[in-house]
């Protein structure tokens, strides 16, 4: 075995007596039945906030909307408090729509990696203008036009004055 196999070796002898020795001296100083009690609530813990994720969803500015997951009504945030949605870790990523009263609707998306705070900012119907990716509305198909959609002439260049007969 070469150098670096057997110091590494030596030091992981170390370190797992290192933590024998402390887990000794936790069970001394604690009791080996409350150290067996601290472990097994440690692990539930562990395990109930490993089973959820806390998605919590809140307006800019501050108004009741209501949030769609599809066609599920995830439910409405309330207008002091965010709303905060529970889902299995792990389970994929929430699509959601956020539609408030004179608003634009937002579609947004929300992950279950781990717990998230989603900021979701409105926008009022009268200044949608100011959205990147704005499009002015074409008039409907019906609804007559004076140009036809053809582009306006160039405009003619104004008349030369009449020369001014000369006596």
């Amino acid at each position: 075995m070469n150098s670096r196999g057997r110091w590494y070796r030596r030091g992981l002898l170390a370190g797992v007596a290192l933590l024998a020795m402390l887990g000794l001296a936790a069970a001394v100083g604690l009791g080996a039945e409350d150290a067996a009690k601290n472990a097994t609530v440690a692990e539930s813990s562990a395990q109930k906030t490993d089973d959820k994720v806390h998605i919590t969803l809140q307006t800019v500015p501050p108004r009741k909307a209501v949030v769609k997951w599809g066609s599920k009504t995830l439910g409405v945030i309330p207008v002091p408090r965010p709303l905060v949605v529970v889902r299995p870790r792990d389970s994929g990523p929430l699509d959601l729509v956020v539609r408030a009263a004179g608003f634009l609707p937002v579609h947004t998306r929300a992950y279950t990696f781990s717990d998230s705070r989603v900021a979701i900012k409105l926008t009022p119907v009268s200044e949608k203008n100011t959205l990147f990716g704005y499009r002015a509305e074409v008039p409907p198909e019906g609804a007559a036009s004076p140009d036809a959609g053809a582009t306006p002439p160039a405009a003619a260049p104004p008349p030369a004055p009449a020369p001014v007969p000369q006596r």
